[in-house]
């Protein structure tokens, strides 16, 4: 076997949904810094994108960026079929990590609110995971790695439609991966308090992220470490992993602080 023919094997073509920011980001650096093609979504973050994508080339790192809307359907063939353009069936690894993350209550539900979480968190990952089950290469180790969150392990009534959408992924990463193995493997990743969300101020973040059993806020680069594992882990299938510092395990832990 050739060389060259040798490194194709070891490189992932990765696609990351929500990667110009924040998690994504992260996610992107650091799977491209171990010399994977990383292909990049985005739908608002222009600047953004072109400038992670910048910022990898320069490291030698193949980069390539989508822009989409994942509440429409149209926009995520559109992705998709330029996907296959740029680099036919390589594509082995799909992480979801585009998110949407809106205050709501059962009491205060609208169908508007509730269907933008259900189409972008969970409509969106089935659909991409879909398009790679039909075009998967069957000699390589394919994945679907969802990011979830870890409310799914300790439901409470706030954020509505977030945390239904996120509980059915969690369903959904469990049936995919009955039903796409044995050559796609189908895992999750629930992060806790590492980034602090729109409605936090840095005191309340603080103070969540010190309530966790370990009392300390998780790294973002443990979200990459644990996509590591389970990318070089081939015996491991329909998981979760709770990056959160204990955060599921504590009943006296709230999600949310307020002072």
């Amino acid at each position: 076997m050739k060389i060259i023919d040798v490194v194709e094997q070891l490189m992932r073509t990765i696609l990351i949904t929500g990667g110009a920011k924040r998690i994504g980001k992260s996610i992107a650096e650091e799977l491209g810094y171990e010399s994977n093609r990383i292909l990049i979504h985005y739908n608002n973050s222009d600047a953004d994108a072109k400038k992670l994508q910048n910022d990898l080339e320069n490291k030698k790192i193949e980069a390539f960026i989508y822009k989409a809307d994942l509440s429409k359907e149209k926009d995520i063939i559109n992705m998709l079929d330029k996907i296959t353009n740029d680099v036919g069936k390589d594509l082995d690894t799909i992480i979801n990590c585009a998110s949407v993350f809106e205050d709501d209550s059962a009491k205060n539900i609208t169908v508007e609110d509730f269907s933008k979480h259900i189409d972008i968190n969970l409509l969106a990952p089935i659909l991409l995971s879909k398009h790679l089950c039909k075009i998967h290469r069957k000699d390589r180790d394919n994945n679907i790695i969802n990011i979830i969150d870890q409310r799914v392990m300790r439901l409470n009534p706030s954020y509505f439609s977030y945390s239904v959408s996120k509980f059915g992924l969690w369903g959904v990463t469990q049936m995919m991966a009955q039903e796409y193995s044995p050559t796609i493997r189908v895992n999750a990743i629930a992060p806790g308090p590492i980034l602090a969300n729109h409605d936090q101020t840095t005191e309340m973040f603080d103070a969540e992220a010190n309530n966790t059993p370990l009392q300390k806020q998780p790294s973002i680069k443990d979200i990459s470490n644990a996509i590591k594992f389970l990318l070089s882990t081939e015996s491991v299938t329909g998981q979760i992993i709770a990056i959160d510092s204990g955060q599921h395990l504590s009943w006296k832990t709230p999600d949310f602080i307020e002072n």
